[in-house]
C-alpha cells in the first residue's frame, strides 16, 4: 500500500513542482472567472502568483518553512523553472499577501478534484496547538499579546503560547474548514465560531467538544448534530459500543494532524506577523490535500 506522502521522497522534485503549478494555476485561473481579477491595477508581476503559491508550498514540505534554505536551493538547482524568483524579502512579501487567496486556491482544487463534496455531511473536528514563541517568552512577543493566548496543550503535556488550529475534515482525512482561536480558548467554546459556516452535518468529535448548551443551537438553527462523548461518569454516560464507534471514526482526523505536524510541522509555523501565520497554515494545508491527488497525477506524467 501506497503511503499518502510517500511521493515526497519518492518521486522527483522537478514533477512535483509542475504538477503543484498547474493544478494552482488552474484553480487560480477558474477562480478569476468567478470573482474577478486578483490584482485590480498595475501590470501583471513577472513572477506569477500561482508560481509564488508553489513555491511556498515547496519550502513549506521541504524545508519545514525556512524560506531562505528553499529559495537558495532553487535558485542553485532549479533556476530553469523559476528564472524570475525574486529577492527573499519580496518573496516573504508577496507569499504574506496571496495567504487568504492560496486557502481558497485549497478549496477549488479540493472541489475539483472530489475531494470534498456537498453530499458528504460528516465532519470530524479536532485541534493543534500552534507555537507563536516560547511559553516564558510570551509576556514579551510584539505579534500578540494578552492572557488569552496562553495556554495547555494537554496532547503535549505542556503550556503553548500562540494559537489552538480548530480544524474539520472528511471522514476520509480531507482538511475542510480550520480556524484559529488563542490558546486559552476551550475547543467546546470555540467550536460554534470553527462551524460557523457549516450547515446540515453531523460533526464528530471528542469529549473536549461536548458543550450542552451550544448543541441544541448548532442543531436548531444550521441543522448542525454533534457527537461528542460526555465525561464516564456523567449523569447520562453513552453506551460502550457507540464511545467505541466514535473513537474509532474520530482515529481519521488524528492521522491527518499526525501527517500534518511531521511531514508539515504545522504547529511551528516560523512566522512573525499574524498574516504570515495565515498564509503559512493556508499554504500546508493546500500541500497536504495536494497529496491526495499526487499519485495520479504522477503516474500520468509517468505514462
Amino acid at each position: 500500500m501506497t503511503g499518502r506522502t510517500d511521493f515526497i521522497t519518492e518521486a522527483k522534485w522537478v514533477d512535483i513542482l509542475l504538477i503543484w503549478y498547474v493544478l494552482v494555476d488552474t484553480a487560480y485561473q477558474e477562480l478569476e472567472k468567478q470573482h474577478g481579477a486578483w490584482r485590480r491595477r498595475g501590470p501583471a508581476p513577472v513572477f506569477t502568483d500561482s508560481e509564488v503559491i508553489t513555491v511556498a508550498m515547496f519550502i513549506d514540505t521541504f524545508f519545514h518553512g525556512h524560506e531562505a534554505l528553499g529559495l537558495a536551493f532553487l535558485r542553485q538547482y532549479h533556476q530553469d523553472l523559476f528564472p524570475h524568483l525574486p529577492s527573499d524579502g519580496h518573496f516573504n512579501e508577496r507569499r504574506t499577501i496571496l495567504g487568504p487567496l492560496s486557502d481558497q486556491v485549497r478549496r477549488q482544487i479540493s472541489g475539483s478534484e472530489g475531494l470534498l463534496s456537498a453530499q458528504d455531511p460528516v465532519r470530524l473536528i479536532d485541534s493543534a496547538p500552534i507555537f507563536v514563541a516560547t511559553y516564558g517568552r510570551g509576556s514579551t512577543n510584539q505579534t500578540i499579546a494578552g492572557s488569552e493566548y496562553f495556554g495547555v496543550a494537554k496532547s503535549h503535556g505542556a503550556k503553548v503560547f500562540g494559537f489552538r488550529l480548530t480544524l474539520t475534515t472528511t471522514t476520509d482525512q480531507v482538511a475542510d474548514r480550520w480556524m484559529l482561536a488563542p490558546a486559552a480558548h476551550h475547543d467546546s467554546t470555540t467550536m460554534p465560531a470553527a462551524l460557523e459556516d457549516t450547515e446540515h452535518a453531523l460533526v464528530i468529535g471528542d469529549g473536549a467538544y461536548h458543550n450542552p448548551t451550544a448543541e441544541p443551537v448548532l442543531a436548531e438553527k444550521q441543522g448542525i448534530e454533534v457527537l461528542a462523548p460526555p465525561r464516564k461518569d456523567s449523569r447520562q454516560p453513552w453506551p460502550q459500543p457507540l464511545r467505541q464507534l466514535v473513537n474509532r471514526v474520530r482515529r481519521n482526523i488524528e492521522t491527518a494532524f499526525s501527517i500534518l505536524v511531521t511531514v508539515f510541522d504545522i504547529e511551528h509555523p516560523r512566522t512573525r506577523s499574524l498574516h504570515g501565520l495565515i498564509a503559512r497554515l493556508s499554504t500546508r494545508l493546500l500541500a497536504y490535500n495536494l497529496c491526495f491527488v499526487m499519485d495520479k497525477y504522477l503516474a500520468q506524467l509517468a505514462a
